[in-house]
């Protein structure tokens, strides 16, 4: 006999796994998309960051000082090599033909960021006493869109 169990009542913690947000590629149009797992995902972390200009001056009280400058993003790509899968079938399309892949970067709640970006990175690592994997680099061009539930 199985027991009911209490739910915590306490929300404050908010914590997600990793492994509960994914990476898509759109094999639709740009207007209606088909957006499709990429497969075998490990990691795939969403790096943004922004260059550093220096305002530094001699008003500045003998401190450095900056602010940013242009922003740029990338998704470091990390899955297993499964050769049949959709999604990564796709990503190397797009490196061996030099397109730009239109991804979504969805996290557990659903809401999602979606971009435009390049593939300047696609290797394939099959070591004999090992899992065949495949890692890439995805390069934004233009923003993201901002955390959403897709329309």
């Amino acid at each position: 006999m199985a027991a009911v169990l209490p739910i915590n009542p306490d929300t404050t913690n908010k914590a997600t796994a990793g492994r509960e947000y994914t990476l898509y590629v759109n094999t639709g149009t740009a207007i209606l998309p088909t957006w499709v797992k990429v497969g075998g995902q490990r990691n795939s972390p969403l790096n943004q960051s922004a260059d550093e200009i220096d305002v530094s001056s001699k008003s500045s009280g003998g401190y450095g000082a900056t602010i940013p400058g242009i922003k740029k993003w990338d998704i470091s790509l990390d899955a297993l090599a499964i050769s049949d899968d959709p999604g990564i079938v796709v990503v190397e399309q797009a490196y061996d033909e030099s397109a730009q892949l239109n991804i979504k970067f969805e996290r557990p709640d659903l809401k999602a960021k979606i971009g435009w970006c390049t593939v300047t990175e696609f290797s394939l690592d099959v070591g004999h006493d090992a899992e065949a994997t495949i890692s890439g680099t995805l390069n934004g061009v233009g923003p993201l869109t901002a955390w959403a539930l897709e329309a």
